[in-house]
């Protein structure tokens, strides 16, 4: 009503904004998985367009939905915060949240349920790309670690309730990078870090939103004016567009319309050449696309690998060759994070029970608390015998890498010397003032010491510390769990029903008389219902319950990313299985009761088999277990810098007797 008054002030722009306002009162402005198999790199590390900081390049295009990189694995580690109430002053807190605000979130890496506070520690592209309000092209593709599936591994001969490998390596894997949008060659890849990360709802500048809105707008502007603007004549077009961009947009954007308006060239003439460059989002930021041939000779590949399980016996997966690789070649690059006082930080502790039973202030002061084990993120450090610091490497897949010993291993460390890389200067800095340092400028390279060929497994020599310790840890397995009792875990759990390339065995419902063994796990729901589609169950004692039909996606209107759907963490709720129906060729639907809270009793039906898994309750997970093996890597003495070294031998030694 308000565009129909102003163009009724004014007759003689009827015939020319009518068309343009049909198209453009359907444009909405929002306030708020294939692999490559290709030897050609698919995603580079260099420096990003956005500033001194690591980067994420597209080696190849990608299409929207297409998978970028190698899956990678997760390493969770919990309440960090709660066991490092002993670090003093506030220094040494600043340092942890330095090191804690490089990892993601449990709840989007399918680990919330680990403990009461969860962080997950990532490699690769997931680690080293930026983020960006505008131009988001990539997210973490959340389904691919909470439906993971682990047949790979159990079938392989693993069982974790004998191996001496439990709980030594993290059973979260199959981390995916997925394309939300077309991403050509050469373009930065950015990550998806929350609305209120980069200021989604800043009006003053574009977000992803006004990027998408304005190129279709633009595609329906270019089909307007090569239909029109030789009979409308070149003023009365520039009229027509003018009007378009402020009093049209005015209406249409409303608050938006500052941020959409920055994003339309000065003249309709113009139209074409944004669209010709790829969209708004490129032709206002060139610089974010980078020539391919620069990153292969600037940048590092980082999908030269690939996991798998090891050949090693209790390692668990490993990490292969995707391509071959000689001599001298860099196999995969590792930005280091440092963690400043970093066997502390990653201790767990729990109270020694010395205090008097009475409850006072002065037991509780009396009270100390003691070392129990170590988080396993403590296993993929790297670590030197004279510094008190660690170091996270996050390079691809380089979780993945296991230890092969002086004799088989194939890779080696060495310092980088890209010139985007500040390394030198890092190597000066003092130990106490590295989690200042950005990973830009710690970069390691792992660097093939012979030819390398594709499917081959990668191997580095851990050092002799960490080879002496896992011996002595498998001597003395079978006397230290000989009275063990170990409950399945929810990875085996999910292998009944969800195992690859086997038939789907459906879940027990609440009436069933067979049960799973689930002393330690709990069934969980992806749940997302349609708020509009209720029905009303009588229940026997009179009373109605909600049904609700399950949905895989939102109902109403169109999501940030084109992307949201049922199977995220904030969507997995604890569940009751009431009813099953359907059969082994049509699938298994069921009927459950989500955990809502309180008073709030609903059903939720239709819910399909896939989106129903075990989950280990808090703490069970074998990653916790107090015998597991806990050893950190061994940083090469020949390139450990000696402005890290803040500890004498004997010092170093002593902080290694507390493991």
């Amino acid at each position: 009503p308000q565009l129909q008054t102003k163009l009724n002030q004014n007759p003689s722009k009827m015939a020319k904004a009518s068309i343009i306002a049909i198209f453009l009162a359907s444009i909405k402005f929002a306030s708020s998985k294939k692999d490559s198999t290709s030897d050609q790199c698919g995603v580079y590390l260099a420096e990003s367009s956005t500033g001194h900081a690591l980067g994420s390049f597209a080696g190849r295009p990608y299409q929207r939905d297409d998978a970028i990189g190698s899956r990678d694995a997760i390493v969770q580690f919990v309440d960090i915060r709660e066991h490092n109430r002993h670090l003093a002053g506030e220094d040494d807190g600043q340092r942890l949240e330095n090191f804690l605000g490089t990892c993601w979130s449990g709840d989007s890496t399918g680990g919330m349920a680990e403990g009461a506070e969860v962080i997950s520690a990532v490699g690769g592209p997931c680690f080293s790309s930026t983020g960006h309000v505008g131009m988001i092209n990539a997210v973490i593709y959340q389904p691919s670690t909470l439906l993971r599936t682990d047949s790979d591994l159990l079938s392989s001969g693993y069982d974790e309730t004998t191996s001496p490998g439990r709980g030594a390596f993290t059973t979260y894997h199959n981390l995916t990078l997925l394309a939300v949008d077309k991403i050509p060659a050469g373009m930065e890849l950015f990550l998806d870090f929350g609305m209120e990360y980069f200021g989604y709802d800043d009006t003053t500048k574009p977000n992803i939103d006004d990027y998408r809105k304005m190129d279709e707008a633009m595609e329906k502007m270019v089909g307007f004016f090569n239909k029109h603007a030789e009979s409308l004549g070149e003023k009365a077009a520039s009229e027509v567009y003018e009007f378009m961009k402020k009093n049209v947009l005015d209406l249409t954007a409303e608050k938006r319309a500052p941020a959409a308006r920055s994003l339309l060239p000065d003249t309709y003439h113009g139209l074409q050449e944004v669209i010709d460059r790829g969209g708004s989002a490129l032709f206002s930021n060139p610089e974010v696309v980078r020539d391919p041939d620069w990153l292969k000779m600037n940048g590092y590949c980082q999908d030269n690998l690939v996991a798998g399980v090891s050949a090693i016996e209790h390692a668990g997966r490993g990490a292969f060759a995707s391509r071959n690789m000689k001599k001298g070649e860099v196999v995969s690059p590792m930005p280091l994070v440092a963690l400043n006082q970093g066997r502390n930080a990653l201790a767990m502790l729990e109270s020694d029970g010395n205090a008097e039973e009475e409850s006072s202030d002065d037991a509780e002061e009396d009270e100390t608390e003691v070392i129990k084990t170590h988080q396993l993120l403590y296993n993929y450090m790297l670590e030197h015998p004279q510094s008190s610091a660690l170091f996270l490497p996050a390079g691809a897949l380089s979780m993945y890498i296991n230890h092969g010993g002086n004799k088989k291993a194939n890779v080696k460390m060495m310092w980088s010397t890209k010139e985007w890389s500040n390394v030198e200067g890092a190597r000066e800095t003092n130990v106490d003032d590295l989690s200042l340092i950005g990973p830009i400028d710690m970069i390691l390279e792992l660097v093939a010491t012979r030819p390398i060929k594709k499917g081959e497994e990668v191997l580095l020599d851990y050092g002799d510390d960490w080879a002496n310790a896992w011996k002595e840890h498998l001597s003395q397995w079978n006397e230290v769990t000989k009275d063990a009792s170990f409950s399945k875990s929810a990875m085996v759990l999910n292998e009944i029903h969800h195992a690859v390339g086997k038939p789907a065995q459906p879940f027990p419902t609440e009436d069933d008389e067979e049960e799973d063994d689930e002393e330690n796990a709990v069934i969980q729901c992806h749940i997302m219902y349609d708020e509009d589609k209720i029905e009303r169950r009588r229940n026997q004692d009179g009373t109605r319950t909600k049904v609700y039909p399950w949905i895989p996606h939102p109902v109403a209107g169109e999501s940030r990313l084109k992307s949201e759907s049922a199977i995220r963490g904030v969507n997995r709720v604890g569940c009751d299985i009431l009813e099953r129906s359907g059969d082994e060729q049509s699938g298994y639907n069921y009927v459950v009761r989500p955990y809502v809270g309180e008073g709030q009793a609903i059903l939720v039906k239709n819910v399909p088999h896939h989106v129903i898994r075990y989950v280990d309750r808090p703490y069970t997970n074998a990653q916790h277990g107090l015998s597991a093996f806990r050893h950190a890597i061994q940083f090469p003495d020949e390139i450990f810098p000696n402005a890290w070294r803040d500890l004498d031998e004997e010092e170093g030694h002593d902080a290694k007797d507390e493991l």
